[in-house]
């Protein structure tokens, strides 16, 4: 199980939180030790999570003791919670000791520790959930209709192991954190330096925050891992100053970098001694799906690849007849096979009951293989809209905008948006009235960094 090796590790430091202080392993085990008692019963706990080292205590005690959770942001709004607490029948919610949220007086106080405090619910249930079911994160979406994804703790395992192959993640590597842990990306982070004895600076940090920056420099992890938006804002800042002596890797996931980002940050990247993976995942998948070493050579293409499956993994490419293609260069919807796909969505505490076996995620992504059986994401199902008949592509326009734009469609008209006015008639051959541009200063964004087309439909 994920977490069974934390004796081995007992004297190392695993967490060194944002006041600097080192937390061992074996105090992670103290600490779980002393949750014990408040989880007699297997029952639905959220937490509310930042990325302090407590956070991160209550999580791994939680899924060594096999409690189920429901991985939230200290972001959500108390409407929301209250409609997942009453959706999915919670039980038992851990908050920091600063939260406010109304609406919840049917839980009373039983654990306190430094930051966070446990309620628990008066008229406590036992309420059935399965077995398997280790850990429950919404999927995109506003909470009213977001539905859970259901992770066990073979999805995490597996997925985790293969993650710490391919990076050749060691006990002496060292993270901080850059990402919410209630994101799967950050999450995964958490997940593969923990299992591997390594450690991990934590806190909330900004890269436009002297804390980042002092808490880089004092520690100097060995890894960075980011979203495209981290590194289109360190591109700016100057990819050099983020370097140490350790510097051994750094990852990106969670969207399409820039080319231009990219090849910024190369110029400052010294090959042979600190690499660059690229990765492509979804929550669905635990969430980690394939990975790229990046090369020189791939600077020359002006195409990003996502790479090759993870360890004991499989790509595929299927056709509308959802038929296999083998040919290169051919689109076709991405198929994963593997052990780290979900068990399936739960809108109910009645979900919770079943973990469906998948043995395919049909991820509504398109993409195309290389010669070399590369892959490479080309856009997704959802983003083909057609405008005046016309087929449009909108994540390939936005690519020959040179992702410059955002591009949507309503009631049959293509929207683009765009810090300032583009020439596109050079690159879509639709009437005048088809489509329409929009200015806008910056684009909004989802809390992992990526562009929110939800909101930018609030602006037509």
């Amino acid at each position: 199980m994920i977490f069974d090796n934390f004796k081995r590790f007992k004297k190392r430091i695993a967490l060194i939180s944002q006041d600097n202080k080192k937390i061992t392993y074996g105090d992670i085990i103290k600490f779980k030790e002393s949750l014990k008692n408040q989880f007699k019963k297997r029952s639905l706990t959220i937490l509310i999570s930042d990325n302090s080292s407590e956070s991160i205590m209550i999580y791994v005690s939680l899924v060594i003791l096999k409690i189920p959770i429901l991985l939230l942001n200290q972001t959500i709004r108390s409407n929301d919670l209250k409609l997942l607490i009453k959706k999915f029948n919670v039980q038992k919610i851990f908050l920091t000791n600063k939260s406010d949220f109304k609406n919840i007086s049917e839980f009373k106080k039983t654990f306190i520790a430094t930051k966070f405090r446990l309620l628990v619910k008066k008229n406590l249930k036992n309420i059935k959930i399965n077995k398997k079911i280790m850990i429950l994160l919404p999927t995109s979406g506003t909470m009213s209709e977001s539905k859970l994804i259901k992770l066990s703790y073979e999805n995490y395992l597996s997925n985790t192991k293969s993650i710490i192959k391919y990076l050749n993640l060691n006990k002496s590597d060292r993270t901080i954190t850059t990402l919410p842990i209630s994101y799967s990306y950050g999450l995964s982070i958490i997940n593969t330096h923990l299992m591997r004895g390594a450690s991990i600076v934590t806190g909330d940090f900004s890269l436009v925050e002297k804390t980042f920056w002092s808490s880089n420099s004092l520690y100097k992890p060995t890894n960075i891992n980011g979203v495209p938006f981290f590194y289109d804002i360190l591109s700016k800042i100057g990819f050099k100053k983020i370097l140490t002596k350790k510097s051994k890797f750094f990852t990106v996931a969670g969207g399409k970098i820039s080319f231009n980002t990219l090849k910024k940050i190369s110029e400052n990247l010294n090959f042979k001694k600190i690499s660059f993976y690229l990765m492509y995942g979804q929550t669905e998948a635990s969430p980690r799906m394939t990975y790229h070493k990046l090369v020189k050579s791939d600077l020359k293409k002006n195409k990003i690849p996502a790479g090759q499956a993870i360890d004991g993994c499989k790509i595929y490419l299927y056709n509308k007849k959802k038929q296999n293609i083998s040919k290169n260069n051919l689109e076709g919807e991405i198929i994963f096979k593997g052990p780290n796909i979900f068990g399936g969505y739960a809108e109910n505490s009645e979900d919770l009951k079943f973990f469906a076996k998948k043995k395919y995620l049909f991820t509504g992504d398109l993409g195309i293989f290389d010669k070399k059986k590369k892959l490479y994401i080309t856009g997704r199902k959802s983003r083909i809209a057609k405008v005046y008949g016309f087929r449009l592509n909108l994540d390939q326009l936005e690519s020959k905008l040179k992702n410059k734009a955002a591009c949507i469609v309503k009631n049959d008209k293509l929207y683009i948006f765009s810090h300032k006015k583009l020439n596109v008639s050079n690159y879509i051959d639709l009437p005048n009235n088809s489509f329409k541009m929009i200015v806008l200063n910056k684009f909004p964004k989802t809390d992992s960094g990526k562009i929110s087309y939800n909101k930018l439909l609030l602006k037509i």
